[in-house]
């Protein structure tokens, strides 16, 4: 309720329109009671046509009235989330989009998923039909006050079977809370499961894990069934609790009311009226019920996304220079991942001066991957500093940066969009054609032409699943033409020639002389040794806990891989 409250007095004019259109829907709503009564009282009574006619002629004015004002009340309560569910998509989108790799790596498998359920939960619970319920409910009065101006103790009774349906739903939902809590985390691990088996389809037919994923899914299956006939017998028992009380409620109300018709306290019609307004009050209040339980769920949602915004972001602006030189220095850096048992490295130190090629050199998981996303600024250090021309990493924009890299990860992923698209991922102008012409330089220079060339779509060939489904060579020669498309002074290849054919490492050592040639920084993690061999400098990795830094020859400017 509280974030109904916070998102209807960011508007209170408009809060002020919805609470007076639905006092006019419903004033119009009592109109068929007070029908019912004049019918059976003064028609039937008198028997004079004209009374019949002008009270029909009423009641239909009225209705139109009111399902007009209610339609008005639908559309502005449309709008009071309008806003507040923008700016928690635009957070979340944030947070997707900017938060430090270090946070999001914590987040446990299958989150980023429930963050997106998260905030379809929030906008049911504020949609139009929810936030008229719960503004219907003050009008509730006007109904028990109708009733009680028939007869009080019907009134009475009204409010009792209320109340009763009040306490049976919120009984509900706090024996229900540790079985959605199950559910969610059911949920999560067999989404991660589906998911797995999809990602690992050639795995589970190569290795024969069909079996395995079978045992896995029906154990979950049966988890998930036994805890939904939990939930269900719950919903049941909840449902029969309040269809009771409604049943009695009827019961009641034509039991006292006739008893209190035939001692003349109240008129046939009044009986009739007074059963269609309680069962319009009791209508109301278990609407309200709904749409509080699913603000229930929505504060437990935005509670979750609450922790999920506040995960830290990178920066959006900071330092920049006019030219980057290349040059990059590490002092008393260490590393290590949340939840690991020691550092990946510690007390590194060393200088790459501008046009140094270092080689990153280690067996598998020594901390390749993880030193080359440090230096890219993807990873920050746990201790220590990264400086690039003397000033510390941390403190330059993060675009800015990332526009003097050439990065090419060991594993590159895609967006589900066009090779186009995700190669001029960075370009401010992409149709421009200065991009084109750059573009078409590095599909050249990643050797990527003959596949497009096949390709009926080309360069407008759509990417789906992230570029799982295409070829590891030609995933890592549209990365690499992406990072070519950056001019900048720093380049960070990880394993560039892993997975590529002749020509394809071929195109790998030309990017790397050319660049070499007009000076930029290089740091290659490799074990191709046509790429060791025209290292200026060399990182091994298999020391620790501190790397060993070595300069194996001079640096030659007309040198390169």
């Amino acid at each position: 309720m509280k974030e109904l409250f916070r998102r209807l007095a960011l508007r209170p004019r408009l809060a002020w329109e919805i609470l007076f259109a639905s006092f006019l829907a419903n004033l119009m709503s009592v109109a068929s009671s007070i029908y019912v009564i004049l019918v059976l009282n003064r028609y039937i009574g008198y028997g004079f046509d004209g009374t019949l006619y002008t009270l029909t002629t009423g009641v239909l004015i009225a209705s139109i009235l009111g399902t007009g004002f209610a339609s008005v009340r639908g559309r502005l309560a449309s709008a009071v989330s309008v806003l507040p569910d923008h700016e928690l998509n635009e957070k979340t989108l944030t947070v997707f989009t900017r938060a430090r790799l270090t946070a999001l790596y914590r987040m446990p498998t299958g989150r980023h998923q429930e963050m997106l359920t998260a905030l379809k939960t929030v906008e049911f619970a504020y949609d139009s039909n929810n936030i008229s319920a719960i503004l219907d409910a003050p009008f509730l009065l006007l109904f028990l006050l109708a009733i009680a101006f028939i007869h009080p103790l019907l009134a009475v009774i009204t409010v009792l079977a209320i109340i009763a349906t009040i306490i049976f739903t919120l009984s509900s939902m706090r024996a229900n809370v540790p079985l959605d809590e199950r559910q969610r985390e059911q949920g999560i691990a067999h989404r991660n499961l589906t998911l797995s088996a999809v990602a690992g389809a050639e795995t589970v037919r190569a290795f024969l894990g069909g079996d395995f994923l079978r045992k896995a899914w029906r154990k979950q299956m049966q988890a998930i069934q036994d805890l939904r006939e939990v939930m269900e017998n719950a919903r049941d028992r909840s449902k029969t609790r309040l269809e009771t009380v409604s049943m009695l409620l009827r019961v009641s109300i034509y039991f006292f009311g006739a008893m209190l018709a035939v001692v003349g306290e109240m008129s046939v019609g009044g009986l009739i009226g007074a059963s269609i307004l309680s069962a319009k009050a009791m209508q109301m209040s278990t609407s309200f019920l709904q749409s509080h339980l699913a603000g229930q769920k929505a504060e437990e949602a935005l509670l979750q996304l609450g922790e999920f915004h506040s995960m830290p972001l990178e920066p959006v602006s900071g330092s920049a220079v006019r030219e980057f030189s290349g040059r990059l220095e590490l002092r008393d850096v260490g590393f290590a991942y949340s939840g690991s048992t020691g550092p990946v490295f510690e007390s590194l130190s060393f200088t790459l001066p501008p046009g140094a090629i270092l080689a990153v050199s280690g067996f598998n998981g020594s901390g390749k991957s993880t030193f080359c996303k440090l230096v890219a600024g993807l990873l920050e250090p746990g201790r220590g500093h990264v400086l690039a021309d003397g000033i510390e990493l941390r403190q330059f924009a993060p675009d800015w940066w990332r526009r003097q890299l050439l990065y090419l990860p060991q594993e590159p992923t895609f967006l589900n969009a066009t090779i186009r698209e995700n190669i001029t991922l960075a370009e401010l102008e992409p149709d421009s054609p200065a991009t084109q012409e750059r573009l078409n330089q590095a599909v050249r220079a990643a050797a990527l032409r003959r596949f497009l060339d096949v390709s009926r779509q080309g360069l407008d060939m759509e990417i789906a699943e992230g570029g799982r489904t295409l070829p590891v060579g030609i995933r890592r020669r549209i990365a690499l033409a992406r990072a070519l498309m950056n001019q900048g002074r720093l380049v960070v290849f990880d394993d560039p020639t892993e997975g590529l054919d002749s020509e394809g490492c071929l195109a790998v050592y030309n990017v790397l002389n050319a660049l070499a040639k007009v000076g930029a920084t290089i740091i290659v993690a490799t074990v191709d040794q046509n790429i060791l061999k025209g290292a200026t400098y060399v990182l091994d990795m298999n020391e620790k806990p501190t790397p060993t830094f070595t300069q194996v020859r001079e640096p030659k400017a007309e040198e390169g891989a």
